[in-house]
């Protein structure tokens, strides 16, 4: 019995790529989940700032020249794509100073944050620098349209590339996309208690993704996708707003202050306020506090307003599932409106659980799991297979 699995195992490294990635180009933060087929389906995470942004060659040149100590490739990426070079990630956003751009399509720093990543995986697992690589993507449902440009683009691109100083070829081996909540829909679906899980074909599915820049909505009828709508109601519109009412707060101090929890302690208050004289402070205070609350409180309307607009009335659901670190950042408010449909509300537990379980505590002390999940679930439907037991991800985790 032990020699038929292994044999079988053998012939499925066989008809693996030396490397297979899915990826999620969120605006808050680019996440990978990769394995190799010299390592028999152990999925590894890779995390990447999403920040992009061309520069001139003297300007990596000098970079590498004066660099002191040995980042890791993730944190000191760059890539020259047809003598055009960008730095990506970390390197981005500390040595040249950029901001994210929310505004910009996704699919613009798609190429460059693909490439950064390959070369990354390419250089900590030791790939040399020709394999072969099978790649999954999340695109938001508005940009979705642009997948076939983007396979294109990318064929061409990782033949010739260059990552950190080295010469990469690769050949994209296979190629899927899909929309955002898409790795939901593929690997999340749960059974109701006692209850058999009942086939796509027979049921009607909404899908709801909201992240960082965007909220998304997939509405799946009998199998069929319907409806397909992405607007900007993501986690960043409140945070424009509470920058708006009050001074001199930035998104890299608003956003890990609030992500603590739903009301603001006075020790966070604390940190956020800038006023050096004392009469002012507490004012400073009182006013970043009011905000939060008022941004919080407006924003959970505007979103929930427009999840009611979108939802077909007629509709009879059998099932919601849910995604996004903004989804569960606003759990309780989120449950409440959508239990008025009768459906069964799955908030992605059982891919939020192998997550954690596959990746250890610090992506679930990082709040990570219930942003990974959808990219999780991709990543399985990449290697056409279904996700592994609880108990085998735990014993592989400890292997």
């Amino acid at each position: 019995m032990v020699c038929i699995v292994k044999k079988r195992e053998l012939k499925e490294k066989e008809k693996m790529a030396d490397l297979t990635m899915a990826l999620d180009f969120g605006s808050s933060l680019g996440r990978a989940i990769y394995t190799t087929s010299n390592s028999y389906i152990k999925p590894e995470l890779l995390l990447l700032d999403p920040h992009v942004v061309e520069v001139p060659n003297i300007a990596i040149a000098n970079y590498e020249k004066y660099k002191v100590g040995n980042p890791s490739p993730q944190d000191s990426s760059w890539v020259n794509l047809n003598d055009t070079y960008f730095a990506v990630g970390f390197l981005a956003k500390r040595q040249f100073s950029t901001i994210h751009c929310l505004n910009s399509l996704k699919i613009d720093s798609a190429i460059p944050l693909t490439l950064a990543m390959v070369g990354a995986v390419a250089e900590i697992k030791g790939l040399g620098t020709t394999f072969s690589l099978d790649l999954g993507v999340l695109l938001p449902w508005s940009e979705f349209k642009d997948k076939d440009k983007l396979k294109s683009v990318l064929v061409s691109a990782l033949q010739s590339f260059e990552y950190r100083g080295q010469h990469y070829h690769v050949t994209l081996q296979a190629f899927d996309a899909l929309p955002e909540g898409g790795g939901l829909f593929a690997r999340g679906r749960v059974a109701s208690k006692g209850k058999p899980m009942k086939r796509v074909t027979e049921t009607n599915l909404v899908v709801l993704m909201i992240g960082y820049r965007n909220a998304s909505i997939l509405v799946v009828e009998r199998g069929e996708l319907t409806i397909g709508l992405t607007s900007d109601f993501g986690f960043s519109q409140m945070i424009t707003k509470i920058k708006t009412f009050t001074s001199g707060q930035s998104e890299d101090v608003l956003i890990p202050a609030i992500c603590t929890g739903k009301s603001i302690s006075d020790r966070t208050l604390e940190r956020l306020a800038r006023s050096q004289r004392a009469e002012l402070r507490e004012a400073e205070k009182k006013e970043i506090k009011d905000a939060i609350e008022d941004s919080q409180q407006e924003y959970v309307a505007t979103l929930t307003n427009w999840i009611s607009q979108q939802i077909p009335p007629h509709l009879e659901i059998d099932e919601i599932l849910l995604g996004g670190g903004t989804a569960k950042y606003f759990k309780r408010n989120l449950t409440t409106l959508l239990k008025s449909y009768g459906a069964q509300i799955n908030w992605s537990q059982s891919l939020e659980k192998r997550v954690v379980q596959t990746f250890g505590n610090e992506v679930s002390k990082n709040y990570l799991a219930s942003r990974l999940a959808d990219v999780y679930g991709l990543f399985y439907r990449l290697l056409k297979k279904p996700l592994p037991r609880l108990k085998e991800v735990v014993t592989r985790e400890s292997a």
